[in-house]
């Protein structure tokens, strides 16, 4: 038998505990985790990745918009979403969720191929434009983990965590 007060204790630490899982649901919310799947599924991307981008762009806010002028859910900017409707053909409008999910995922896979699948790179590009990260990378030539990086790659961590029996994993 254990003594009362440590089975007090336990009892408070697994209360504690559940409730910040409770929280932590909350705070990393998954919605779209079908059409993630797929998308995922489809260009061999990992969903949490895109997940994760789509937390930190969007907070999976389908209207949301940048003071940039950036949209949806993976916060594509207009032009170029209308330069990626020629590369990857999508039904409807770029503006809908589903869409907006591809193509923002079809542009990370070409960023990655662009930057030798170097995830903090590609991941630089998505966020400033590649344009403009070549410009910084010519200033300095170390510059690959940035906070935007670092944050993507602990919300990976954590979509992987929470969401673990959600997705499905590309070669799996």
């Amino acid at each position: 038998m254990l003594p009362l007060r440590f089975e007090k204790l336990l009892f408070c630490l697994i209360i504690i505990l559940f409730v910040l899982l409770l929280l932590a649901y909350r705070i990393f919310p998954l919605k779209y985790h079908r059409e993630l799947n797929s998308v995922a599924l489809e260009m061999n991307i990992e969903p949490s990745l895109i997940a994760a981008i789509i937390k930190l762009e969007s907070n999976f806010d389908e209207l949301a918009l940048s003071h940039s002028g950036a949209f949806g859910l993976m916060q594509l900017m207009p032009e170029t979403a209308t330069w990626l409707k020629t590369k990857y053909v999508i039904q409807g409008t770029w503006r809908d969720p589903l869409n907006n999910i591809k193509l923002g995922t079809f542009y990370l896979k070409r960023l990655l191929t662009q930057f030798d699948n170097d995830i903090h790179l590609t991941l630089n590009a998505y966020h400033m434009g590649p344009n403009k990260l070549k410009n910084v990378l010519l200033e300095h030539q170390d510059f690959r983990k940035t906070m935007y990086t670092k944050r993507i790659s602990f919300y990976q961590v954590v979509y992987k965590i929470l969401y673990n029996g959600f997705f499905v994993y590309p070669g799996e």
